[in-house]
Order: C-alpha cells, then structure tokens, then sequence
C-alpha cells in the first residue's frame, strides 16, 4: 500500500505543476486578452491547484498506520478532502457567478481573437491531464485522483466554452450584433454551471463513500475467487468489502469440512488471510469460519 501511496502522491504532484502553468497562462490571457470567460476557467483551475495540495497532503496522512483511535488506519483521509475539494470547487462556482451578475449592465469587452488561441492550448493540456488522472485513478483505485481528473475533464470542457463564446463575441463585434457581443460573458456563465455539477458530484461521491460504499462487482469477484483457490476452502458464503480510502476492508465467511479440527480450520483461515493481504489494495481482513454439515 506504501508503494502506492507514493504512485498517487507522484501522478498528483506531475498534476500540481500543469495546473500551476496552466493558471498564470490563463490569467495572462485572460487580462490581456480581455476575456471574461478565460479568466473563469483559470478561476476552475486555480481550484485544481488547491485539490492537488490537498490531495498531495492527504496521501502522505493517508499512509501513517492505524493507531489506537484509528485501528483500520487513516485511509478514509481521502473522503474527508474529497468532501473539502467538493466545497471548495462549490465556492468557485459562486465567484464566478458573482462577478458575471455584479457587471449587469455595463458594457461587454469584445476579447481578442488571441484568446482563443490560449483556450486551445488549455484544451490539449487538460485533456491529456484528465486522461492520465483517471486511468491513474481507476489502476490505483484512489477517489481523490478520481474527483481530481474529473475537474480536470470539466476543465476541458470549459476551454470550449471559452472558444465558442469568444467566436460569438468576435462575429458579434464584425456583423454589429450586440446580443453577440454577451458571448463571452455567456461562455463564462455556461463554465461556472459547469463548475458547480463537478461540485455536486465531487460532494454527493465522497459523502457516499463516508458512509460505507461496496467495492466494484468485478473486485469482489476477484477476492472471492482467490478465497476460494485456498487449499480447504469449500466455498465463499459471504464477502463484503467497504472501500476505506485507496484500500479495502474485507469481511469473509469461508465454509470448510466439519470434521477438522478447530486448528485446522484456524490454519485454513489465516492462509485465506495471507492471500488477500498480499493483494495491493486490502489493508484489513477479517476470515469468519463456518463449518459444512
């Protein structure tokens, strides 16, 4: 599990260093540029580089072994800044909101065309971010890089936003359209509701996940498969794993002869042990004995 702790805090810290590029290019752009909307999505991404620092802090917390008040260990750290991350993503939403509806009324800046170059650029950075962070997530089996790359992946969609909104002000501004000239404040309006479903989902998740969530069909499966290939295990009855952080908690019943000894079945019972252990992502079992017949 140490080892893959320090694969998460790796991939977050890679993902820290693009947002932090990524933000004083938006913002340069965005001021320069005359961008509304530009300048929100970097508003989003400076909301990325605060989960990677959360984050970051929270994987190295995550590893500290269980304790007396923490017997399972500490991994359920992640819940606790995925719910952070949620709030913190919510109270961008409502920056950018509150500066759309504080400017009502005046006129809009018609953004360079250059802006749109920069949003581009955004776009093939963010979207080989969000790829990587998600496919990291799902082979270390980590929440928060989950909740991260999918911030990352809203941001992509916010570059496009931005392009288009800056297209409709630009052709508003050539045509001497002035409903057109609103698009780039609407493209900023469309990233903040944008914004603010990451949040939820980022919330709802890590709520979800504080309460107790089962792991995948396809790891239970798994774990019950090796449970069962353990010499003396006649079946699986029951197997439940709680997702605890980037690892898991398994509770299993096994069903051995009748008729051995009480040693024996204990003997059968740690070597199911042994085996689950051994996989990456548990990190407590408990192997509950029944007897056939």
């Amino acid at each position: 599990m140490k080892q893959n702790n320090r694969a998460r805090e790796t991939v977050m810290i890679k993902s820290f260093f693009v947002n932090v590029s990524l933000i004083v290019v938006k913002v340069f752009g965005g001021v320069l540029f005359g961008s509304a909307a530009l300048i929100a999505d970097a508003l989003h991404s400076f909301s990325d580089f605060l989960s990677d620092i959360l984050v970051i802090f929270g994987l190295r917390h995550s590893n500290k072994p269980p304790d007396a008040e923490h017997p399972i260990g500490h991994g359920k750290i992640e819940y606790v800044l995925s719910l952070f991350l949620g709030m913190m993503v919510l109270f961008m939403a409502y920056q950018v909101f509150y500066n759309l509806f504080a400017n009502i009324g005046e006129t809009p800046v018609v953004p360079s065309i250059y802006g749109m170059g920069i949003a581009g650029g955004v776009i093939i950075a963010k979207l080989f971010l969000a790829r990587y962070l998600l496919f990291k997530a799902e082979n270390l089996e980590s929440q928060v890089l989950k909740a991260s790359g999918q911030e990352s992946f809203t941001d992509v969609l916010g570059s496009v936003v931005v392009i288009i909104g800056i297209a409709l002000a630009l052709i508003g501004a050539r045509i001497n359209n002035d409903l057109l000239l609103y698009g780039d404040l609407l493209a900023a309006f469309v990233i903040g509701l944008f914004i603010l479903r990451v949040a939820i989902l980022i919330i709802v998740d890590a709520v979800r996940s504080m309460i107790g969530k089962s792991a995948p069909k396809t790891t239970l499966q798994k774990t019950k498969d090796i449970a069962e290939s353990i010499e003396g295990v006649i079946r699986v009855d029951k197997l439940t794993m709680i997702v605890y952080g980037h690892y898991y908690q398994v509770l299993v019943d096994i069903r051995v002869d009748g008729t051995i000894s009480v040693k024996e079945g204990h003997d059968v019972a740690n070597e199911v042990k042994r085996a689950l252990l051994s996989e990456k992502n548990i990190g407590h079992v408990i192997v509950h004995v029944n007897p056939e017949g």
